[in-house]
């Protein structure tokens, strides 16, 4: 997403698995991998803000626990008989928690992605003090996490009624705008407007904040600007290489962030220097693999790309999107054989459905090896589930049945033939194969 983690985005190029079954030809596909749904993301709680074809904000910094045990050691003491000097108040007030620690707490779990826990600290913290804007863009963040945008939004807001300069309340509100819009762009189509306005009142209180530049640079991308998202995201590269706060892995972010643009931007070369430059930042982060992967087979370095997405792979087994452009490249580059355990493995992921690209390159994979029923099958699946419909996936399923050759094939590859055609008249491979059958 370009989102914030991050996940397919409105107005944005279109994805690479969509111009892989788009305009192709039956001899080969367009060389182009399917690159970006984490697929995950497009249910219907909420989108996963990691998507291979959209930017994605920092991950937060892992940070070590507050003493906890300490209090939670206290209320034991207590409920063995240890007795205090003070009185049942003033120890209760005393061993209670101060709006800090409770802050701390909340920014601990929520490092650790345990969005429920850490929303309940912030809560808790606000109880405390109502009025703490740390606690409340905390609760935001929380939010944020668990899908509740109407509510991160509010938090947020009012944490800058509070503090105006607050400038991590801007971030993150401007990020969450944009999962807002990800989420359901027709209700909210005026989500990136609000999230460029809030990014900017942030860059005016910190012009070279690398994730201020960053964040910038995904509402751009969202927006369609691809040269200004361009030069914003160098300028976000130049200052997280220079910058003491970040960590590689945030440094690593901005990268595939600037090469995804580059790749939209056709600028390929560039692309893979960024993704490289990525990889060699945080070498355990499976977006990185997963995109020098796709950017190499566009340059037409099967080895290296299969290499990065078999290392994607790896790193993050449950990434539909390295799994599919991993299947995707094998069968490209060659491997047919090779393609069809990786593409049947990724068409059984959670989400696969909203990839029907995926389910034509399995139909092709099993024609190939002869495996005409499940190529059908599989066929079928591909021509149904696309939205809009794929003439591609039209013309691959008369190609099975012809194939096939069974009572009533002929009839129904002719459908298949004409069903493509209506979709897209100039396509000369199904008129080809429909003048082969009268």
């Amino acid at each position: 997403m370009i989102v914030p983690t991050a996940a397919a985005t409105e107005g944005s190029p279109v994805p690479a698995a969509k111009r892989a079954h788009e305009g192709s030809t039956p001899a080969r596909q367009a060389k182009a991998v399917a690159d970006g749904v984490d697929v995950r993301v497009v249910t219907p709680k909420r989108m996963k803000r990691s998507s291979e074809d959209t930017l994605i904000s920092f991950h937060p910094n892992f940070r070590e626990p507050s003493r906890l045990l300490a209090i939670v050691l206290a209320g034991l003491l207590c409920l063995g008989g240890v007795t205090f000097a003070q009185d049942d108040a003033q120890g209760d007030e005393e061993g209670s928690p101060d709006v800090a620690t409770l802050i701390s707490d909340g920014q601990f779990y929520l490092d650790r992605g345990d969005c429920s826990l850490a929303q309940f600290y912030f809560q808790e913290a606000l109880r405390l003090d109502e009025s703490s804007a740390d606690a409340l863009v905390g609760k935001g963040r929380a939010l944020s996490c668990l899908g509740a945008y109407p509510a991160a939004i509010e938090a947020f807001q009012a944490a800058l009624q509070g503090q105006p300069d607050h400038l991590q309340a801007l971030v993150h509100l401007a990020n969450t705008y944009q999962y807002q819009f990800q989420a359901d762009p027709t209700a909210y189509s005026g989500r990136l407007a609000d999230a460029l306005d809030t990014i900017q009142r942030a860059e005016q209180l910190s012009t070279n904040d690398a994730r201020v530049q960053n964040t910038k640079g995904i509402v751009l991308y969202q927006l369609g600007d691809l040269q200004q998202a361009r030069e914003t995201l160098e300028q976000a590269a130049t200052l997280a290489a220079g910058s003491q706060e970040l960590d590689n892995a945030e440094k690593s972010t901005v990268q595939v962030n600037l090469g995804r643009v580059y790749r939209d931007l056709d600028e390929l070369e560039l692309a893979q220097q960024a993704f490289r430059r990525a990889v060699i930042l945080d070498p355990a982060s499976a977006t990185a693999h997963n995109n020098l992967g796709d950017v190499s087979y566009r340059l037409d370095d099967c080895s290296t790309a299969q290499y990065e997405l078999a290392q994607a792979v790896n790193l993050d087994p449950t990434s539909l999107s390295a799994a599919a452009n991993l299947g995707i490249v094998l069968f490209e580059c060659g491997d047919v054989q090779g393609s069809l355990s990786r593409l049947e493995q990724a068409v059984q992921m959670d989400g696969a459905v909203f990839l029907p690209p995926l389910f034509t390159y399995l139909a092709r994979a099993y024609l190939e090896t002869g495996q005409i029923d499940e190529a059908i099958r599989r066929a079928q699946h591909g021509a149904l589930l696309a939205e809009p419909p794929s003439a591609d996936a039209y013309y691959w399923l008369g190609q099975a049945y012809q194939r096939r050759g069974s009572q009533g094939d002929s009839q129904r590859a002719r459908d298949a033939y004409e069903r493509a055609l209506e979709i897209d008249q100039s396509y000369a491979a199904a008129s080809e194969a429909l003048r082969t059958l009268q």
